[in-house]
């Protein structure tokens, strides 16, 4: 009798309850899947470093415990050279789907889809292709057409971390809650505030949220 071959999955994923879901969707796919699972990128990257190593995919969500997820794709991606590599995450803005596409992902997909959707995104990027959640892709494609929107985003030059905070708060959430969501301390969410206000010459929130929707960093 034949043995069915195990494919490997390497989890990036500090949320227990998504990485339940995961699990349940490997469950009711097609062939034998194994996965080993990682609540933080320190693990993942200690993990990395040892020899012999073999996945098939890896899932890998940005807003990590300890470091961005954009540092464990470009780690991932510099060990294995031609894995599909499906980002998982909560994060919308522009400069956070570029730089995971720059550090090596091969798709892109927000949380909260149903566990059909995310098992035929698996399909995909394991066949070659490259999918992205459909809310994010309405976004980038309104951002596509509107160049002086554009222009506007890269002269504001507000960093990575900048645009996850500016989400989190168009949200509602409090600097308490975003320094929660974003394991960063009170102080450091309030310095953030301080240079994002600077860089959009604002003095508010309603200012800053109102600038941002207008250079097409919000997807709210």
């Amino acid at each position: 009798m034949q043995s069915i071959a195990i494919s490997n999955v390497l989890l990036v994923e500090d949320d227990l309850v998504f990485q339940k879901n995961f699990v349940r969707v490997f469950e009711h796919m097609a062939g034998d899947w194994k996965i080993q699972a990682f609540q933080d990128g320190a693990s993942a990257l200690e993990a990395l470093a040892k020899p012999n190593l073999k996945f098939n995919l890896a899932l890998i969500d940005i807003g990590l415990p300890d470091i961005s997820g954009i540092d464990v794709i470009a780690a991932v991606r510099q060990r294995f050279a031609e894995l599909p590599i499906l980002v998982t995450t909560a994060f919308t803005a522009e400069e956070t789907f570029l730089s995971a596409i720059r550090a090596g992902a091969n798709g892109y997909l927000l949380k909260g889809g149903t566990d059909a959707a995310l098992g035929h995104s698996i399909e995909l990027v394991l066949q070659g292709q490259y999918p992205v959640s459909p809310a994010l892709a309405r976004h980038l494609f309104r951002l596509a057409g509107a160049p002086n929107a554009m222009a506007l985003s890269n002269k504001l030059n507000l960093s990575q971390r900048e645009l996850e905070l500016l989400q989190l708060i168009a949200k509602g959430c409090s600097y308490a809650s975003c320094a929660d969501v974003m394991n960063i301390s009170l102080s450091t969410v309030q310095t953030h505030i301080r240079n994002m206000y600077r860089k959009l010459e604002v003095c508010n929130q309603r200012q800053a949220i109102t600038k941002a929707q207008s250079a097409g960093l919000l997807n709210i």
